[in-house]
């Protein structure tokens, strides 16, 4: 890279920590400003940084490839989670009651939902526990794909023994690390809005780019990774990767990474229903929190906790 990109990356990493000190006063005014941001952020804000959150460079690179294999079929791919169909239902039943219990923690949410018995402390574990797990999957799963694209991206060379993914993962958890305990919740969605601007202008300008200057040719060859790590070159032609009507069956080798593709319309109806059933169950971690943090208007009622009636057990 040109010492300019080097300056334009610089720049943004610093941007990064001021935002994190500016915002750090407000933040330590007390413990609801730290962890909500005292409630008074509004909802375009706690959107745009949904948004940015959900958008990673582990699941950039992943789609990208589906769409380079599958072509426009690589799309409904992302039925698994990447589409609205559960912010939909978050919208319409459940972020209603996220925003009106006043509760700051999703375990505090557990309580409220089912109550302080037997159902609550159940509920309560169970979501714990199973926030702890999925917690250390998505760490693991961001790390490493950020890491090896950091690495590859700034040609970060091995040191100490330990690979360059390694180096690169370090880099950006100390990053969101340092404007994250400094300014808390303020510090993540203010950051958050810069970056979700960034990545709108990014997929705008990429968007313009690939359509005006790199037109698809009738047929074309692609790479599909195999589990031994290898690639195989396939044949494709424009008329099948454009289709916007997915495929019902794919033919991938056995032993290729994307054989679980092959009966490609049952794989999209079950990511479908997953998807469905996710909704239901509401919003839960990091997403949970925007919403017990959202603003809330005179029109809604503003409850205070120790006045809301204990939830009656079902």
């Amino acid at each position: 890279m040109h010492y300019i990109d080097y300056s334009i990356i610089a720049v943004y990493l610093i941007g990064m920590v001021v935002v994190g000190l500016w915002m750090q006063r407000k933040a330590a005014a007390g413990i609801d400003s730290y962890f909500l941001g005292d409630r008074s952020l509004p909802w375009w804000m706690l959107g745009a940084s949904g948004m940015a959150s959900n958008l990673d460079i582990t699941g950039t690179m992943i789609n990208i490839a589906l769409v380079f294999v599958l072509g426009v079929g690589g799309f409904f791919v992302e039925i698994r989670g990447g589409v609205v169909l559960m912010m939909a239902i978050l919208m319409i039943f459940m972020g209603k009651w996220n925003r009106r219990s006043q509760v700051m923690t999703f375990a505090e949410w557990m309580r409220f939902r089912f109550g302080k018995g037997r159902q609550g402390d159940a509920a309560r574990l169970i979501s714990a526990v199973g926030t702890l797990v999925l917690t250390v999957a998505m760490v693991t799963y961001f790390c490493t794909g950020a890491g090896k694209f950091i690495a590859e991206f700034l040609s970060i060379p091995p040191m100490l023994g330990l690979p360059p993914r390694f180096w690169g993962a370090l880099g950006m958890i100390s990053l969101a690390m340092t404007y994250t305990v400094m300014s808390g919740f303020y510090g993540v969605i203010w950051t958050d809005l810069l970056q979700s601007g960034l990545i709108l202008a990014a997929i705008i300008y990429v968007c313009f780019v690939a359509v005006t200057r790199y037109p698809l040719p009738e047929a074309f060859s692609i790479s599909v990774p195999m589990r031994d790590g290898t690639f195989r070159t396939l044949e494709a032609v424009r008329s099948a990767w454009t289709s916007l009507v997915p495929p019902s069956m794919m033919q991938f080798d056995p032993d290729s990474g994307y054989v679980v593709f092959n009966l490609f319309r049952v794989a999209i109806v079950f990511y479908f229903f997953k998807t469905m059933i996710e909704g239901l169950g509401g919003g839960t971690g990091y997403m949970a929190q925007r919403y017990f943090a959202i603003k809330q208007s005179a029109a809604l009622g503003q409850v205070r906790k120790d006045e809301q009636v204990e939830p009656r057990s079902q």
